[in-house]
């Protein structure tokens, strides 16, 4: 606990961390570097020595990261570098499951980074130094370039990159949907596979000396120290690192004569890399590498046995991969589902498929990079043999992907639902392994029962219908993006979010995968508040990806693209009911809950592009006695009007109107509505959103005001009584 404390807050008193928020110029040594080729940037990490503001000059220590964007010139590993920087924390999570950037890298005691362009970083010097640290990367960037050399075909080069040195950054997006799907995307990293392949080559190599030449020990301590350097050169990532410490500890039992158990190599591997970096413990390649590997362990040899009672025309070959992969899927499946939001039903499949693939490209990849420093012809050689067996394995990969059995999506598991998995998995297994035992075979009828009561209690939490109705208000930044959950199962998207002015996909980065954490497949409404791109844009891959029953319109005339794309796809789905709602119009979603249309009213407004805001559909949700109220982006003028129209306002939760711009939430229309709590959907903008004014006037009447940018995502739960509100900050 001590130890974790220590990793997470740097307390050394010149820091660089201290000086977050500062402006100023920050001189350091280069001491890691990676080129992102798909996103155009240059990452860099230097030990910081210095930090200039305008007023003083500070002497500083600790790590700072920088991404180089409009790269004109090459930062290298011991450069010395003069970069005007603005010292930021890593960002936080914006919604609930996301990624936390800033606990990854605290895991490599990074807390601050910047982003900046080339012209503001200057290359000052090159400390170019004799230590282990600069061999190292010598000996990674002469296997690079030689990757670079024989492998000219890109996706070739890319999976070369990721199985020998750790680097994915050339990986696809679509590639790695393809093995993530296929449930083989464990390849693409370097695990106990790549570090056992590894280990069997240097002993052929040291096999072919005599004993007699070199002894026995001096071999190990050699093969060691190799296996080590490859660790470092990987960057000691928590699945190499478990492999290697495992094999260290497999030789130094056969050097000091001693019986080598398993568990106890597992159980040390673990502590060395978490009394390493405690922070380990809750990083995902940390947990999937363990769980999989004692699995493998612990399941193998029982599922072994069992299969050669029940398929015992299978080679023994055939039995025991099945054996291994079986093992495997059965322990990370849960935190699969609960990492990615996805099982793979066809991994034991692709496994044994692909895995002796694997198993050549890495051998024909480690013998065409050694004979090209060799001879360059002959790696060339090899690399074009080696080209064809990725080829294979993309092949492989595709085919498997593309059945529609491959995988299911899944709600993000609880903790509670994954750790009674891995009771009732044991219980079995254990049974199973003592099935023969007299003693064991006396309490198979009390596990039996502890088994089916478990299973009984899951079954009941998931079958029965929830009495809560959750509105999660989903942080999409400046946008708006509202998922409705009934205590029916039901699912109703207001909005999708977007980024204007940016090519970042709002819809599949953020709001498809928040969706899928909540175990959305299937949407019974989608409502499309108007036609404006931080609204629009990211319902486009919900249609794309996810069911959708009903879509509501506002019916504005738009001449957009995007618009004309998202009427084409609702087209193109067939099955999918679109409506163009207005004022009076009512939905009865399930018992006790309807939806009431108040806006738009279609009286006298000329509807045009400038006046989108204005005929946003406004929408009410009962659910008992409890009311949300959803204003879209509509301003003053049209307030006055849905007044003037005796609309019943009246509401508990007020999504506030255009994220909180000035000119709208007017007093009258506040007054009317009377919320209790409102929740501003908005993020970075240069509107100067939300207004001071709005939030004052808010306060004001409010017993909370929530918005998106400061607390994440909000989460309102409500029976149709009381009201229970969450939010991730």
């Amino acid at each position: 606990m001590l130890n974790t404390s220590l990793n997470l807050t740097p307390f050394a008193l010149n820091h660089i961390y201290h000086f977050k928020g500062k402006e100023g110029t920050v001189i350091g040594k280069v001491c890691q570097v990676d080129i992102n080729f798909n996103d155009g940037y240059q990452e860099i990490i230097i030990d910081t020595q210095t930090f200039k503001t305008s007023q003083n000059i500070f002497e500083t220590n600790g790590r700072l990261l920088l991404k180089i964007y409009e790269i004109e010139k090459i930062v290298a590993f011991n450069d010395i570098v003069k970069a005007e920087v603005i010292l930021t924390e890593p960002s936080l999570p914006g919604n609930y499951g996301e990624f936390n950037y800033r606990e990854y890298l605290a895991q490599q005691k990074i807390f601050l980074t910047d982003n900046i362009k080339t012209n503001q970083i200057e290359i000052i010097g090159n400390k170019k130094e004799i230590n282990l640290a600069s061999i190292l990367n010598d000996i990674k960037t002469n296997i690079i370039d030689k990757i670079e050399k024989i492998y000219r075909h890109t996706d070739a080069r890319a999976i070369i990159k990721a199985v020998v040195i750790g680097d994915r950054s050339e990986i696809t997006e679509e590639l790695k949907d393809v093995f993530q799907v296929a449930g083989v995307m464990h390849i693409l990293a370097i695990s106990g596979l790549h570090v056992g392949i590894i280990a069997m080559v240097l002993f052929l190599l040291f096999s072919t000396i005599s004993d007699n030449k070199l002894s026995k020990s001096f071999k190990y301590i050699f093969i060691i120290i190799i296996m080590l350097g490859y660790a470092a050169i990987t960057g000691f990532r928590p699945s190499v690192s478990r492999a290697t410490l495992m094999f260290i500890v497999l030789l130094g039992a056969k050097l000091l004569n001693r019986p080598y158990n398993v568990y106890n190599s597992i159980s040390i591997a673990a502590f060395l890399i978490l009394l390493w970096q405690p922070l380990y413990l809750f990083d995902t390649g940390f947990i999937l590498s363990f769980t999989a590997t004692f699995f493998i362990i612990f399941l193998t040899p029982i599922m072994e046995s069992i299969l050669k009672d029940c398929l015992f025309l299978l080679p023994d070959y055939l039995v025991k991969s099945l054996s291994v992969s079986a093992s495997a899927w059965l322990g990370v499946m849960p935190l699969s589902a609960f990492f990615f939001y996805k099982i793979s039903i066809i991994s034991i499949l692709s496994n044994i498929l692909i895995v002796p693939v694997i198993g050549f490209i890495i051998i024909f990849a480690l013998f065409s990079i050694f004979l090209s420093f060799l001879f360059l012809p002959l790696g060339n050689f090899l690399a074009l043999v080696n080209n064809g067996l990725i080829s294979l394995l993309i092949f492989i990969g595709e085919k498997l992907s593309l059945l529609p059995f491959a995988y299911r999506d899944i709600a993000q598991p609880g903790i509670l639902s994954i750790a009674i998995y891995y009771i009732i998995i044991v219980f079995i297994f254990y049974s199973l392994k003592y099935r023969y035992n007299i003693n064991i075979l006396k309490n198979k009828i009390t596990i039996y029962s502890t088994i089916i009561l478990i299973l009984l209690v899951i079954s009941i939490n998931i079958l029965k219908p929830s009495p809560l109705l959750a509105v999660h208000f989903i942080n999409v930044g400046q946008g708006d993006s509202i998922l409705i959950q009934t205590p029916e199962k039901q699912n109703i998207l207001i909005d999708g979010g977007g980024t204007p002015f940016s090519d970042y996909d709002m819809g599949k980065n953020v709001v498809i995968p928040y969706l899928r954490r909540q175990g959305v497949n299937h949407l019974d409404i989608m409502v499309l508040t108007h036609p404006d791109l931080d609204h629009m844009e990211g319902l486009l891959p919900v249609l794309e990806e996810i069911k959708v029953d009903l879509v509501i319109d506002s019916n504005i005339p738009c001449q957009e693209e995007i618009y004309k794309d998202f009427l084409a796809l609702i087209k193109k789905n067939g099955k999918t009911t679109y409506h163009k709602t207005q004022a009076g119009d009512k939905i009865e979603v399930c018992k006790d809950i309807d939806i009431f249309i108040i806006n738009p009213i279609y009286s006298d407004l000329t509807i045009n592009e400038n006046n989108f805001n204005n005929n946003s559909i406004v929408l009410k949700l009962r659910y008992e006695n409890i009311n949300f109220l959803f204003t879209g982006d509509i301003e003053e003028e049209i307030e006055k009007k849905i007044l003037s129209n005796n609309a019943s306002l009246n509401s508990n939760i007020l999504k506030v109107a255009h994220h909180g711009s000035i000119s709208s939430t007017s007093t009258k229309f506040l007054d009317a509505v009377a919320p209790e709590v409102a929740v501003i959907s908005v993020g970075s903008n240069n509107f100067g959103h939300p207004h001071p004014d709005v939030i004052k006037k808010l306060e004001n009447r409010c017993q909370q005001v929530f918005s998106t940018d400061r607390n994440g995502t909000v989460l309102v739960k409500t029976n149709g009584k009381n009201i229970y509100i969450d939010t991730l900050r």
